[in-house]
């Protein structure tokens, strides 16, 4: 097992786990950035399940590296979608940084967890 995709998985799972559940809660910080992008609460909150899920399969993603692959996929998917509200919002580039970083360790744990999973069992089509 490589450390460095334990590494990445632990602290993305972890930044997932910790942005996912205000978003749920519907935490005043939460509610107030979902205001300011025009997001509506249960979208909000769809985004904190997807956020939430993601840790989850980042974390069984450490025993499963091709689950692991799968779920950074979707998170840069998910960082995608947030730059595109931020851009629609006119927000400051200072603003996009955390979203670009986490789409940027996405694909970082993606390109980790292909080297980790043994995908020579996959059978190609």
């Amino acid at each position: 097992m490589h450390i460095a995709f334990v590494v990445v998985s632990v602290l993305l799972a972890a930044e997932m786990a910790a942005t996912g559940a205000p978003k749920i809660l519907q935490l005043s910080v939460a509610s107030a950035s979902a205001e300011h992008l025009g997001i509506s609460v249960a979208l909000d909150r769809m985004i904190g399940a997807a956020q939430l899920a993601a840790a989850v399969g980042l974390s069984l993603g450490i025993a499963f590296p091709t689950l692991s692959v799968v779920t950074s996929a979707a998170v840069c998917i998910l960082m995608c979608g947030a730059i595109g509200y931020h851009v629609k919002a006119k927000d400051k580039v200072l603003v996009m940084v955390p979203a670009v970083v986490t789409a940027a360790v996405a694909i970082a744990a993606v390109v980790l967890a292909v080297n980790a999973a043994d995908l020579s069992t996959i059978p190609s089509f």
